[in-house]
């Protein structure tokens, strides 16, 4: 009675042929089973206690113990002795090199009459099955948003260069409704699973209590099953919408099994429908999902008269919490020294921005998103300015200068201008021309220090009177101006030394000499 055992109602037709004498041949044939089980069928009927007409009006119940007493009996010691190897197959299978067929072997040998090769199998993948069992999730209304990366991608060409670019797809389901969203986008960097996981929220048009993704990269930087290590710019993604991160244990599918369904759809839904078309963009791609992806979720649950919209709209959505008002931005972090002109550098940006003097030579932290850059020292934020992307640039604030470096930060053509005046109107107009003649801004700048620097040096009227001339001439430049009042030409007349007679001698000659 080797193999699956046969009905009772089958081993009561056999009974009944063999009270009518008929040979094991004809009853194989008649009962379609083998001639070795008839035999087998026919002894253990002779062996009972009722015998052949007993066992005819037996039930079936009765008949099982009567039939199957050996068998079960024969099975459980089996059964018992494979329970107490479980434990150790399991372990040595965890061990590399290890297969299930070399364990069979050798319990084999150590039990002759254990199982075969093809039960050794279906027993342990059996107990497996049974001892890790499967809990049924009961999901809350606007609790959990659970996403994952499709395993195959999209496909666009770059009108460009007609490269073939293999788009990753982004899925995400609400636990509740199963109302998904799907979107291509260019890769699984943080940067552009965050943002797509904004406008995941903004489909939903709410924010539920936690996102749960897959162990990605992007996503999580150590898998652990108590205390895995978040993404930081996650974790302000998720601070910023209200919610928190809950990552799925490592190798278990089970924990996301919405979102692993949801890929299984997508590929059906989404997928088949557009394999024939070509696309030249993530955005024609998100366009010619947008439909199917409504279709999907306007469908009927299997057996159900409502749809995953209709959940979501009816009971999901108004438990979803509201959105910021303002989207997210990812913020980036660096740290630097703050150098000894009073800034510090972002590379990426190739600009400099300033920090308070008395900070020169700490060590800094910078975040900064798209629009703001902020600095702290010592966890006490320090600067803060609108990020800029002018390269070999600086963004500087007067205030962060030391007093004596101060009027750098306000040198404007006006400036100057104003200060000029101050001393006398010619210098004022020298300036001007000073200003008007320079071919850029930071010589012209350098040049009127320097004629500014000349007031403190020499007499106010020295200055006035150089740049007089200068005007007269007219020749602007810190070197003339300079030049005139070293060479006395700025002094009274009283002042200056008297040119002498030449001497009569005979070499010269006069002015007749020329006519």
């Amino acid at each position: 009675m080797a193999g699956k055992p046969k009905s009772m109602s089958k081993v009561k037709q056999i009974l009944r042929l063999v009270q009518q004498d008929q040979p094991i041949k004809k009853i194989a044939r008649i009962t379609g089973v083998s001639r070795n089980t008839v035999r087998k069928y026919i002894a253990r009927a002779k062996e009972s206690e009722k015998g052949l007409e007993g066992l005819l009006k037996s039930d079936e119940q009765e008949l099982e113990r009567a039939f199957l007493e050996e068998r079960k009996s024969d099975k459980d010691e089996r059964f018992s002795d494979f329970l107490t190897r479980y434990d150790y197959l399991v372990a040595e299978l965890k061990r590399k090199g290890v297969t299930r067929f070399l364990l069979w072997s050798e319990y084999r040998q150590v039990y002759p009459q254990g199982y075969g090769y093809s039960q050794f199998c279906w027993h342990l993948q059996q107990q497996t099955q049974q001892r890790a069992g499967c809990a049924v999730i009961d999901h809350q209304v606007g609790d959990l948003l659970y996403i994952d990366f499709a395993g195959r991608t999209l496909e666009y060409i770059d009108e460009q260069t007609a490269e073939v670019i293999q788009a990753q797809v982004l899925i995400a389901t609400l636990g509740f409704s199963q109302y998904s969203y799907v979107e291509a986008i260019a890769s699984q960097k943080v940067a552009d699973l965050l943002a797509a996981l904004g406008r995941a929220l903004a489909f939903f048009g709410g924010v539920p209590k936690g996102i749960v993704p897959d162990n990605l990269k992007s996503a999580v930087i150590k898998a652990d099953r108590y205390d895995p290590r978040i993404n930081e710019a996650l974790e302000d993604f998720a601070n910023h919408y209200g919610t928190v991160i809950i990552p799925t244990r490592a190798a278990r599918p089970k924990d996301k099994a919405l979102a692993e369904n949801m890929v299984k759809h997508a590929y059906r839904k989404i997928y088949a429908p557009l394999r024939d078309q070509r696309f030249y963009s993530l955005y024609q791609i998100n366009e010619a999902i947008r439909p199917h992806l409504d279709n999907y979720n306007q469908s009927l649950f299997q057996g159900r008269d409502y749809s995953r919209r209709e959940l979501f709209e009816g009971q999901e959505r108004p438990c979803l919490a509201p959105l910021p008002e303002l989207p997210f931005e990812m913020k980036k972090r660096r740290k630097a020294t703050v150098q000894k002109n009073g800034h510090v550098f972002i590379k990426e940006d190739g600009h400099y921005y300033s920090v308070p003097h008395h900070w020169i030579g700490q060590q800094a932290m910078i975040i900064y998103t798209n629009n703001k850059v902020s600095i702290y020292v010592q966890t006490h934020l320090v600067a803060s300015h609108l990020r800029s992307c002018g390269r070999n640039r600086y963004t500087t604030v007067k205030e962060h200068l030391p007093s004596h470096l101060q009027h750098y930060h306000d040198r404007s053509p006006a400036y100057y201008r104003e200060r000029a005046g101050k001393i006398h109107p010619e210098v004022g107009r020298f300036i001007q021309g000073l200003l008007q003649s320079s071919r850029h801004p930071e010589q012209a700048y350098k040049s009127c220090d320097g004629v500014l620097a000349l007031y403190r040096k020499v007499r106010p009227e020295e200055l006035i009177n150089a740049c007089i001339i200068a005007n007269q001439i007219p020749h602007y430049s810190y070197g003339f101006i300079r030049r005139i009042i070293q060479n006395g030409m700025t002094r009274p007349a009283e002042d200056r030394l008297e040119l002498k007679a030449l001497p009569c001698h005979d070499n010269v000659r006069g002015k007749a000499n020329y006519q």
